[in-house]
């Protein structure tokens, strides 16, 4: 996974203090650990948190893990060289003050050189104005029970939010639709984006158009964003 080697990367820069912010399952807290860096992971579900200490856990290594919400978090004054928000997590925020409160917490968790480093889609006007009612295919994978599953997404933006509406349908051979759950993202646009990581107290010090620290052009299809104090 590039994010992981990018993240790498930048912590082995940094120092190694680590914090995975909205680390899901472990898909990065658990390789950042197995490269020897001290890290903690945190995220809001309890049942995510259990599925990475089960995947630590495969994997013979021990970061910490810990139950929190990234607008507001308080881990007792410990600070960190680099804390990492990947696979475009940071867009499960939505209004402004829930970014000025989650860069504001960062800023209180970063060591005095610390950096944040983000992905975030970079917006393309295309896909926001494409039509809600059509869906499109996003993958298919085989799952060892049901077969061969399709997943399909319809979406819906709001251009006063900023807030793409996206539905993701599951399905297999023998039944449609047999999961659904909604994706509501927020668009940061690339001239909105220093305003509001300037909003939480901190200052966006370089940003590129993919992990691999390429020029941000109008091609590119992410922003890879790195703060600091």
């Amino acid at each position: 996974m590039r994010s992981s080697k990018a993240s790498m990367s930048t912590s082995r820069e940094r120092g190694g203090r680590v914090l995975d912010l909205a680390c899901g399952s472990g898909r990065l807290t658990v390789p950042l650990a197995r490269a020897g860096l001290d890290v903690i992971g945190g995220d809001l579900s309890c049942a995510m948190l259990e599925r990475a200490r089960d995947y630590a856990r495969a994997n013979a290594v021990e970061p910490g893990f810990v139950e929190l919400d990234m607008r507001d978090f308080d881990l007792g004054g410990r600070t960190f060289d680099t804390i990492v928000v990947a696979v475009n997590s940071i867009l499960h925020l939505h209004s402004l003050d829930d970014f000025r409160d989650f860069f504001g917490s960062v800023g209180r968790h970063l060591s005095p050189q610390g950096r944040l480093v983000f992905d975030a889609f970079l917006p393309n006007i295309a896909m926001l104005n494409a039509d809600p009612n059509k869906r499109e295919l996003i993958g298919t994978v085989v799952h060892d029970r049901l077969g061969a599953i399709t997943v399909e997404e319809t979406a819906r933006y709001d251009p006063l939010t900023q807030i793409r509406h996206v539905d993701w349908c599951w399905s297999s051979k023998t039944e449609k639709d047999f999961w659904q759950a909604a994706l509501p993202m927020r668009n940061i646009f690339p001239q909105e984006m220093p305003l509001l990581v300037t909003s939480g107290g901190l200052r966006l010090i370089e940003r590129f158009g993919d992990f691999d620290r390429s020029t941000l052009t109008a091609e590119s299809m992410r922003q890879i964003c790195v703060c600091g104090l």
